[in-house]
């Protein structure tokens, strides 16, 4: 019999050496500390991979020369994830699911193709380091989540993921904490004689939080998945404290969002919580109906819309709470949009097979802006995702691209006909459809590879359990008679 200190020599030794070299070299150990502690969590169970990868979905920050952490994650966890399915502890990646695998491994491919046509090797690896990181969240995303308990586990890891971001939001916003990387460094023109631009606007009183995100946009884009999470479990969990704790957690969250300042975040919200709405009342429903009739109808003209957008966006502006904001007008945010969209059109005309390549719109796009284009600044992607994939990637990029927004909504229908399923599909239609009103005016961002293929994750549950009912219904029913009248029977 073991004695009862023995099993604690082990754990006292590693706790030992770990603080003595945090003492030692500070934050670099601190560093290797987590990394540790993340590689260990990916080795205790053959789905911890795939759950550290999506908790790295918003760390963008810069870590060794331009490669992050989610770029050095994602190889590691897909070699677990292929090590533990060639040793039978889990499963294998679901790369031939149809439809979804095949649309996705389309888009993917000729990601690739694209980027090499237009740049060759050069363009490998910097911008095709992106493929695997959607790639591995999106089929991942299809492997581990195969009951509605697994995607309830999921929303967990991506609410605890979100208190991580707020936190960090909220030392940014009260302490000028700034990652490295930041999206500001370049606006001060350092290099010539100017101020850092992280430095200027925390000098300068200004605020406008992006968490580990590359930009602040990206962070509400972030929020805006993880704070419907949040909400759903609050309002499906039976314990109060978990309760009180999801609701502590759902303030830090509103909180970090509001500090992004990202306005184009309120339109995906607004529609989210229509969406929402829709599945459960009727009222909505009808006033729906009504306002898409009207538009229709030419009740609201596209000039009347972009008004009460701009009126909406300054009447906002103009509150206190704004004071702080480091962003452009919503006017001038408003026009660089539009004429980056117009480009976006336009360079997908020019290139309209391949494109000009993953990532390298910014290269181009600029000489197809229309005459009438008058904004003195233009972002370095375009603003408007489906037009970011057809201008870089070309026509069947984008038809597979579109192909999956087309399955995952049809999945998603098929997941409210099942009782079990339905909570989860209302909550992730209502998110895909966020999103896709968000991405009209921003560019392409991480979270769509999870909540895509959560949706098709949600159509074959459904399926599986109609499949598995009707074979029960066809399956022949046992008879209560002895098995010597049923041997009888079978021999005459």
């Amino acid at each position: 019999m073991k004695r009862a200190g023995a099993s604690y020599i082990i754990p006292t030794l590693i706790g030992g050496s770990l603080g003595a070299s945090v003492l030692a070299l500070s934050a670099k150990a601190l560093a290797l500390v987590i990394a540790g502690s993340a590689f260990l969590g990916m080795t205790a169970s053959a789905v911890f991979p795939y759950y550290i990868l999506v908790s790295t979905i918003p760390v963008q920050v810069d870590l060794l020369g331009g490669v992050t952490v989610t770029k050095l994650i994602t190889p590691l966890a897909i070699g677990l994830v292929t090590v533990n399915a060639l040793i039978r502890r889990g499963p294998w990646p679901a790369l031939l699911r149809w439809p979804a695998g095949y649309l996705a491994g389309v888009f993917f491919l000729m990601s690739v193709v694209s980027l090499m046509l237009a740049e060759g090797l050069r363009g490998l690896p910097g911008e095709a380091a992106k493929i695997p990181v959607y790639g591995a969240l999106f089929y991942l995303t299809l492997t581990f989540n195969r009951s509605p308990e697994d995607i309830r586990r999921l929303l967990w890891v991506i609410t605890i993921t979100g208190v991580g971001e707020a936190l960090i939001t909220a030392a940014q916003v009260h302490y000028g904490f700034v990652m490295p990387g930041d999206w500001r460094r370049n606006i001060g023109l350092p290099g010539e004689g100017g101020v850092d631009g992280a430095f200027m606007s925390i000098s300068e009183g200004k605020v406008r939080a992006e968490g580990t995100t590359a930009h602040p946009i990206f962070l509400a884009s972030f929020f805006l998945m993880a704070m419907p999470c949040a909400t759903f479990l609050l309002f499906t969990e039976k314990h109060l404290w978990i309760k009180v704790a999801l609701g502590v957690a759902l303030c830090l969250m509103g909180y970090a969002w509001f500090y992004t300042f990202a306005r184009s975040s309120v339109i995906g919200f607004a529609l989210l919580i229509l969406v929402a709405l829709w599945f459960q009342s009727k009222l909505i429903r009808k006033m729906t109906v009504l306002l898409l009739v009207l538009m229709l109808a030419g009740g609201l003209s596209y000039q009347v819309v972009s008004e009460w957008f701009q009126v909406g966006v300054q009447t906002v502006e103009n509150q206190s709470l704004f004071g702080k904001a480091d962003l452009n007008e919503g006017s001038g945010s408003f026009a660089f949009r539009r004429e980056s969209i117009v480009g976006g059109w336009n360079l997908f005309l020019a290139n309209p097979w391949f494109g000009v390549g993953f990532g390298q719109a910014i290269n181009h796009y600029v000489k197809h802006l229309p005459a009438w284009a008058d904004h003195y600044y233009h972002p370095a992607v375009i603003h408007n995702m489906f037009l970011e994939v057809a201008s870089e990637l070309g026509v069947f990029s984008l038809f597979s691209f579109i192909g999956l927004w087309v399955w995952a909504f049809v999945s998603i229908k098929q997941g409210l006909n099942n009782p079990e399923v339905r909570p989860y599909a209302v909550l992730v239609g209502s998110l895909l459809a966020g999103q896709m009103i968000f991405l009209m005016i921003t560019p392409m961002v991480r979270e769509i590879w999870l909540t895509l293929p959560m949706a098709m994750a949600l159509g074959s549950m459904a399926q599986n359990d109609t499949s598995n009912g009707i074979a029960a219904s066809l399956r022949p029913v046992r008879s209560r008679q002895p098995v010597w009248w049923t041997n009888d029977r079978g021999a005459a």
